[in-house]
């Protein structure tokens, strides 16, 4: 998304990302806001440095944000699929379930073992990630959005908490 783009969509995304607000502390809300803007800019590589950079903020600020401050999880996640809800809720509305298979090497990744991976076409050595998407299948106007995602894991890994727990 370039910067005209962009600017055409502030008033909409600030409304949007003023929705969470009450799930962050004050200090945080605004890193918050950086971390989402940055996310959408057209720069070309898309990481904590690049994104502090490009808002003029200190990059161990950015980094903070992502590994030690703290938001409530579950008020985030269900203040998303409440917005959902609100703003996109209809009759025709259903709900897709899908799975989705990325290669990973190794055998410490939680997860991961030989399955069927979807990116590969084959049996490989994968995670699998299960996603919950909606969409109100409205012709004019379709909408969709992921309300919910978690990792697939198999039963090599569920029997074995000795595993679980070396992985973290």
């Amino acid at each position: 998304m370039n910067t005209e783009q962009m600017a055409s969509l502030e008033p909409a995304l600030k409304q949007l990302l003023e929705t969470f607000r009450k799930c962050l502390h004050k200090p945080t809300f605004r890193h918050f806001r950086t971390y989402v803007l940055g996310l959408l800019d057209d720069m070309p590589r898309k990481n904590v440095e690049a994104i502090a950079l490009a808002a003029d903020v200190p990059v161990r600020t950015l980094q903070e944000f992502l590994s030690e401050f703290r938001w409530d999880h579950d008020r985030m996640h269900q203040t998303y699929q409440h917005r959902i809800a609100d703003k996109h809720g209809c009759d025709g509305a259903i709900g897709v379930v899908d799975g989705s298979g990325h290669p990973k090497q190794g055998k410490k990744t939680p997860g991961v073992q030989r399955q069927y991976c979807g990116e590969t076409g084959k049996i490989d050595n994968c995670v699998v990630g299960v996603h919950l998407l909606y969409t109100d299948n409205d012709p004019k106007n379709p909408f969709s959005s992921m309300l919910d995602s978690g990792l697939y894991l198999p039963r090599s890994w569920i029997e074995d908490p000795a595993r679980r727990h070396e992985a973290g």
